[in-house]
């Protein structure tokens, strides 16, 4: 005869057969590594996005500046160094500035004629994903260039 009559005795098996805290349990077993993979595919998600947005950015910019320019010459060196000093402000790594590719295409040559359409394409490579992203912008010449 046990000297505490009302303590249960301890067994693996009695705890096993005990459904007490078996939520809290099952959850943490079954549906948290379900959620690893969400984490993956949204920070990739959110480095590809950031990408694109730096893109579009340096896109409409540069763009901005070819066309307030006042000869194709001119505007080609100024579009070039907004892209380049854009890339240090948006927190492009030192040894990623400069891989960055513009390309600039008008309706008509010169470019900087009255009214003539410019689009300017910026392509980054590897920005944090390892992708390549790409954004356009277009921007008319004022007509009164």
């Amino acid at each position: 005869m046990s000297p505490f009559p009302n303590l249960r005795r301890f067994t693996l098996r009695s705890k096993i057969r005990e459904e007490k805290g078996s939520a809290a349990l099952e959850f943490v077993a079954l549906a948290l590594p379900l959620f690893i993979p969400i984490f993956i595919y949204l920070q990739q998600f959110g480095a590809l996005s950031s990408g694109e947005e730096i893109a579009r950015i340096l896109a409409r910019e540069s763009v901005r500046a070819f066309v307030a320019s006042d000869n194709d010459l001119q505007a080609h060196a100024i579009a070039e160094k907004v892209v380049r000093v854009g890339e240090s402000k948006l927190g492009f790594a030192p040894d990623q500035i400069g891989k960055s590719e513009l390309r600039i295409s008008c309706r008509s040559l010169p470019c900087i004629s009255p009214s003539n359409l410019v689009t300017a394409t910026v392509t980054i490579s590897g920005v944090s994903s390892g992708r390549r992203v790409s954004a356009s912008a277009q921007e008319y010449v004022s007509a009164w260039q």
